[in-house]
């Protein structure tokens, strides 16, 4: 069994083609109380990551994969050396796919960017790659508030891209495959690679199994993380449950 932890619904884009490809038995946590990690110390967000685990392994599951990206960019470290269990991180998985390429492009939030931990990520496999870094700080929100189809998504997407002429572009946040059609329309040519994609194509397929048996925790407003959850995952799923993570 797998456990997935975001620091809400994002991460439920990384577990859409687990589902679709291998049904895989899933234990997904969101924390949803918490969100957004992009703006948080490293401290704090090794604090929440060290709990979202901790949650998932007494909740039995074989290993660990870390959705959030802030997550995997600031505290994968520190989880691998805190428990005993493999621990995946989307960055590492995005990063080796991305590395095919000699000139990137990474967006993201404000703290995976400023941890530099695709740039560094992308070099130990490629060291000769030329990689471009943004901010996107705004597609979080926009994205949370439902407006993927929103012109003023379309207007901020115009502003952070503009001048990107790479030959890939990393989506740095699992928010961001939702608006992946706009984010196009602007580099039409440009080769965009996300996390779950990447995901199943780096680590071992037997790893990806079971009977596609996928439970939900929240650890705030289960009824909202199943309304906004359903964009993420592309149907309705069944009931979220709460949790809280301190009481544990």
């Amino acid at each position: 069994m797998i456990g997935v932890f975001d620091s809400g619904v994002g991460g439920l884009t990384v577990i859409k083609p687990l589902i679709e490809h291998f049904k895989s038995d899933i234990i997904y946590l969101g924390d949803t109380a918490r969100v957004p990690y992009g703006n948080k110390s490293r401290e704090t967000i090794i604090k929440y990551s060290i709990e979202n685990t901790r949650f998932l392994l007494k909740k039995g599951v074989d290993f660990i994969i870390v959705a959030c990206n802030t997550a995997s960019s600031l505290a994968i470290e520190a989880l691998r050396n805190t428990f005993n269990v493999p621990i995946f991180g989307v960055v590492e998985s995005t990063a080796k796919v991305a590395s095919n390429f000699s000139s990137i492009a990474v967006i993201g939030t404000k703290a995976t960017i400023e941890s530099n931990a695709y740039k560094k990520t992308i070099k130990m496999f490629n060291r000769n790659a030329q990689i471009e870094q943004r901010a996107c700080p705004l597609f979080v929100p926009l994205i949370e508030e439902g407006l993927i189809n929103d012109e003023i998504t379309k207007i901020v997407a115009k502003r952070y891209l503009s001048g990107i002429n790479a030959q890939t572009l990393v989506l740095g946040c699992t928010h961001y495959p939702l608006i992946k059609h706009v984010i196009q329309d602007i580099l039409p040519n440009t080769n965009i690679i996300d996390s779950g994609t990447s995901l199943i194509h780096t680590i071992d397929k037997s790893m990806f199994k079971g009977s596609g048996k996928v439970e939900f925790y929240a650890t705030d407003s289960p009824e909202n993380f199943s309304k906004i959850g359903k964009f993420f995952l592309g149907k309705d799923f069944n009931s979220v449950k709460l949790v809280d993570l301190e009481e544990l």
